[in-house]
């Protein structure tokens, strides 16, 4: 250890009084020398373990020494009994694992009734360690305590395989390690079944991949999670492992998986500490930590972005190693289980091509098998789609060994088409055989161009894993369609499923659809001049070979209209119809595009999203099924809006009878409606809005802000609806509101009855809380929106005081504006395209009123922190025709996205 620790170590003494603070200072001062310590070691490369265990020994002499203070101070004032506690250090701090943000798990293990010498020693140290801003979990057990505990706690069972004795009674220690033991020795089963479901439930819920764009180094897939899991579950069955090492010693995995594994968690645990290093806890690699981290880790590249890409596939690389080794390790405590209970193995089974079935999984007997019929490295992921097993460990690194066996000739095999075609055609493990393929190389060198793509990073807040991965939880998706699991939440696309000929060809889609990406910009069309060879290799000709080029060249088309234009417009709905030709080929591009949204995060499929793209496909299959000319499409959309207004008039009044509302009332709002407004929002939504439209009328009020229940179909969003006298620019001042108040717009529609009244209908993101908190919600944006109105306030003191802060991006776009006619036969569309920032919606929408151009519908979309917001707008009732007017409207609008840009 440094001498400046040892210094600082040696002026730690007692306080003359025994309510000084004195003690506090030297503490702080310990720490903060450790602390730069540690920081030296870190940046000269020590090696991460060793930093860590330095970190532990610097800690344990702390909690030592604060623990000898304490107990001379309490025996000065009291009489020297016989009391017994031992000071256990549990978790990572147990493991001597401690990186520079990691919190600090102490024990007090304690003999009998809680006695004021127990207090005193537990309440000096970890007040101390609190004091000097350290973050310390603390217990204060007995045996006895802890074992009732342990039963009910998994985690807390769990910390007591790490337990390490720091001061205090030994005797205690060994009570509990001999306690634990026992439970380990009569319930090692349970433990490990109990350990490998907590894995599955966290893998889960941070991602289920380890191909994550921003991943938790400690808690994703192939994180340090995952490496404890291994040494807990390796010590239910082998007491004495504690280490890695002792993986190897007890015969759970081979040397060169040790070294794999060593190498891997050197680099994880270094990562860690270098996340740590600005003292705070954050085991999460953001964008932003990524581009520092690579630069510190001398990570060499043309620019900082390339740096963060190679840093990510360095990470990817050793979190592949620990998932493999992590998996490896938790397969033999099994066995060793089942071996203890004496159950014998069932001895290996003979299957199809040669393979064997040994302890439920496939094994290749050996390398002449795949040299024989190489065309056996996609067959054996066959056999075990059909036997319903996993490969052997062994099977994996063979089949690793052998991938040079897949060369042209092999690609070009009919009978290894046959073979992969029928793996997507099984009925059961397409993605898990999928997945496996990917993971061994196998897909990648069978399918050149999806190989460009394995661990293909994108840095952007729009997606959460790397590109392959994406690919392959989109087949996943429309799987899961399939087989029923999102019934109630997708019930359109479940049905829609169901009628799929052929699924196999949708699913090949899902797989090529972006092999077109990092080869430039246009990734749908480059991927589509692609896809077409693929298809040659595959057999897959014909209609067949059309519909997978048509679903890898549009794949993006049908979500880009939803958000982007207005479903119900005739024009959008003949393009799209027309683009796709058939019902057939609607429901593929449906279905892929839900699956495509769904399998990007978590965040990237909404409620609203959902109800926009059904929308526009039901708009469109009902001309396709009607079989029409396009010269009678007018007439066709003209009879089919009157006959849905009058289906929307009638069930609105019967809603509104059964709320006691006023029939003639009712129908007078209806009848002063755009037509537009009563094909655009679901029948409870309009009863919900004529309530309070006729609220508003009845007061003197210039503007209110009401709110709605969205359906359910096209939840989640928290729906707002503000009615006003029409003036100009109100469109922008209740953008502007809504955002100051720090809510996203997802969309809005603006409409203006024969009276003059305003009606402005807004979907903002969903609102945490129960009815209670969005009353309370909806009273601060009404009452902010009356001050603006006023004059009390303006617009720019509400964005001052809400602090708005502007998103990151990683890569930056030139603002743009397109001005089109061609998209609509009543209104002129504007398109902007822009980096996001907080107000960009109220920005352009006051240009747009202080040019005198009418917002009828506008639609907000942000992916990757680029906004792409599109306004239907007229002037005077007009379309903007004379290029003057539109090269001054572009202008207007570029000033006011540059003008205030973050």
């Amino acid at each position: 250890m440094q001498p400046v620790c040892d210094d600082y170590f040696k002026e730690l003494q007692a306080p003359a009084e025994p309510s000084s603070m004195h003690l506090n200072p030297q503490v702080r001062a310990y720490l903060d020398a450790v602390r730069q310590y540690l920081l030296g070691l870190h940046d000269s490369r020590v090696a991460a373990r060793s930093v860590n265990e330095e970190h532990s020994d610097l800690i344990d002499r702390l909690v030592r020494k604060l623990f000898r203070l304490a107990e001379d101070r309490y025996f000065q004032n009291f009489p020297r009994l016989n009391f017994r506690l031992a000071v256990i250090a549990v978790g990572g701090y147990g493991r001597r694992e401690l990186s520079l943000g990691s919190d600090i798990d102490l024990l007090f293990l304690r003999r009998g009734k809680l006695n004021p010498y127990v207090e005193t020693i537990a309440e000096a140290i970890t007040h101390r360690l609190w004091d000097a801003r350290l973050s310390v979990g603390v217990a204060t057990r007995t045996l006895k305590d802890c074992m009732r505990v342990g039963r009910e706690d998994l985690s807390t069972l769990t910390s007591y395989l790490d337990a390490r004795f720091l001061v205090g009674d030994p005797a205690l220690f060994a009570d509990l390690e001999g306690a634990v033991r026992d439970r380990m020795r009569t319930g090692a089963s349970n433990f490990i079944d109990a350990k490998l479901e907590e894995q599955r439930d966290r893998h889960e819920r941070m991602g289920e991949s380890l191909f994550l764009l921003q991943p938790n180094v400690r808690e994703s897939v192939g994180g340090l999670r995952d490496y404890h899991t291994a040494l807990w579950v390796g010590r239910a069955v082998h007491w004495e492992l504690r280490r890695a090492e002792q993986l190897l010693v007890q015969g759970f995995i081979s040397e060169d998986e040790l070294q794999e594994l060593m190498t891997a968690l050197d680099f994880m645990w270094r990562l860690r500490n270098e996340l740590h290093r600005e003292g705070r806890k954050d085991d999460r690699l953001h964008y932003d930590a990524q581009m520092r981290v690579a630069k510190r880790f001398s990570v060499q590249g043309a620019d900082a972005i390339v740096r963060a890409e190679r840093l990510m596939q360095i990470y990817y690389g050793h979190a592949r190693a620990i998932e493999r080794v992590t998996r490896q390790a938790t397969r033999h405590a099994r066995s060793l289980v089942e071996r203890r209970r004496g159950r014998r193995a069932p001895p290996p089974r003979p299957v199809e091509e040669g393979f064997l079935v040994v302890n439920g999984r496939l094994e290749i007997p050996g390398s002449e098998l795949l040299e024989e019929r190489p065309v056996r490295m996609l067959s054996a992921f066959g056999v075990a789609q059909r036997h319903d097993v996993d490969l052997s460990v062994r099977a994996q690194r063979l089949l690793r060994q052998h991938l040079p066996l897949i060369n042209d000739r092999f690609r070009e095999s009919e009978e290894a088409a046959e073979i992969f075609k029928g793996l997507l055609a099984a009925p059961n493990r397409v993605y898990r055989s999928l997945s496996s393929m990917s993971e061994i190389g196998v897909l990648g060198a069978y399918l050149p161009e999806f190989r460009r793509l394995v661990g293909l990073w994108q840095q952007d807040m729009y997606h959460t894993y790397t590109v392959d991965v994406h690919s392959l939880f989109l087949v996943e998706q429309l799987r899961r369609l399939g087989k029923g699991r999102f019934r109630e939440e997708l019930p359109l696309a479940t049905e829609l499923m169901s009628e799929v000929r052929r699924p196999e060809i949708l699913f090949l889609g899902g797989i090529l659809h972006d092999i077109g990406k990092g080869r430039g910009g246009g990734h749908s069309q480059k991927g589509a001049e692609l896809a077409p060879e693929v298809c040659r290799r595959l057999g897959i000709e014909g209609e067949d070979e059309e519909a997978v080029r048509f679903l890898v060249r549009h794949h993006l088309t049908m979500s880009e209209m939803a958000e982007q234009r207005d479903v119900h417009d005739p024009r959008q709905i003949l393009k799209l119809a027309n683009l796709a030709g058939s019902r057939e080929q609607l429901r593929r591009l449906y279905l892929l595009t839900v699956a495509d949204i769904r399998s990007v995060s978590r965040e990237a499929w909404t409620g609203w999203k959902g109800g926009l793209l059904e929308a526009l496909f039901r708009n469109a299959a009902e001309w396709l099924e009607a079989g029409r000319e396009e010269e009678g499409a007018l007439q066709f959309f003209l009879e089919r809006a009157q006959r849905q207004v009058a289906s929307c008039e009638r069930q609105v009044l019967e809603q509104s009878a059964a709320a006691n509302l006023d029939p003639e009332r009712v129908r007078a709002f209806l009848d002063s409606m755009p037509r537009r407004y009563l094909l655009s929002h679901a029948v409870s939504e309009i009863t919900q809005h004529v309530a309070a439209g006729l609220d508003f009328l009845a007061s003197d009020r210039p503007a209110a802000v009401y709110s709605f229940e969205p359906p359910a179909p096209t939840r989640p969003f928290w729906g707002l609806v503000v009615f006003g006298r029409d003036r100009p620019g109100l469109f922008a001042t209740v953008t502007g509101v809504i955002t100051a108040c720090n809510h996203d717009i997802l969309a809005a529609q603006a409409y203006t009855n024969r009276g003059a009244l305003a009606v402005e209908i807004y979907q903002v993101s969903p609102l945490e809380g129960r009815t209670a908190e969005q009353e309370l919600e909806r009273q601060r944006l009404d009452s902010a929106l009356q001050r603006v109105l006023a004059g009390e306030q303006t617009i720019d003191a509400l964005m001052s005081a809400a602090h708005l802060a502007a998103p990151a991006a990683a890569r930056r776009v030139a603002p743009a504006v397109r001005i089109s006619n061609d998209e609509s036969d009543f209104y002129t569309v504007v398109d902007v395209l822009t980096n996001d920032r907080p107000a960009l919606l109220h920005d352009i929408s006051r240009a747009l009123a202080e040019l005198g151009l009418n917002v009828v519908i506008s639609r907000a979309s942000t992916r990757a922190h680029q906004a792409t917001d599109t306004f239907y707008v007229t002037e005077q009732g007009k379309k903007l025709t004379a290029p003057e007017r539109q090269q001054t409207v572009q202008d207007a609008l570029l000033r006011a996205i540059r003008g205030d840009a973050a």
